[in-house]
């Protein structure tokens, strides 16, 4: 249903992330000889799109060595929140609760700061608690 409902908005998505079979251009995005995360983003943004209705968003999270991010011909990087690594109690569900928390604001239209500051406090509250767990009310404002 969330797949349908973010085509039916315009949105490309994908639960996967390359199609191989899709994109012939694979092999040079996943070149081995390529660790360079802001050139493998603006590999995937030059990417051939289905959807010409919205500019393609590219994001990669790297834990705590901050978010690179393209849009159009732009990339850049936004440092994560500082924790004490004695805060941390358990990563998973960290990279889901940045996702969450980017499209809450991107559904929004609000800008691409704002959607990688939701991301990263989303990531930042789930880590320090036990399993994928939220508060009962979150204070991001």
């Amino acid at each position: 249903e969330a797949s349908t409902f973010a085509r039916e908005q315009g949105f490309e998505s994908s639960f996967w992330l390359a199609r191989h079979h899709r994109y012939p251009m694979s092999n040079a995005l996943f070149d081995p000889q390529t660790e360079d995360i802001e050139e493998i983003a603006k590999k995937a943004q030059s990417l051939s799109k289905e959807n010409k209705k919205r500019q393609r968003i590219v994001v990669f999270t790297q834990g705590k060595d901050g978010t690179i991010v393209t849009k159009g011909d732009k990339a850049m990087t936004f440092p994560v929140l500082e924790i004490d690594q004695s805060e941390i109690v358990d990563t998973n569900g960290a990279g889901d609760a940045f996702v969450g928390g980017f499209l809450s604001q991107l559904v929004q239209e609000r800008s691409l700061e704002q959607c990688i500051r939701a991301g990263h406090y989303a990531a930042n509250v789930v880590i320090r608690r036990a399993g994928c767990t939220f508060p009962e009310k979150p204070d991001f404002h």
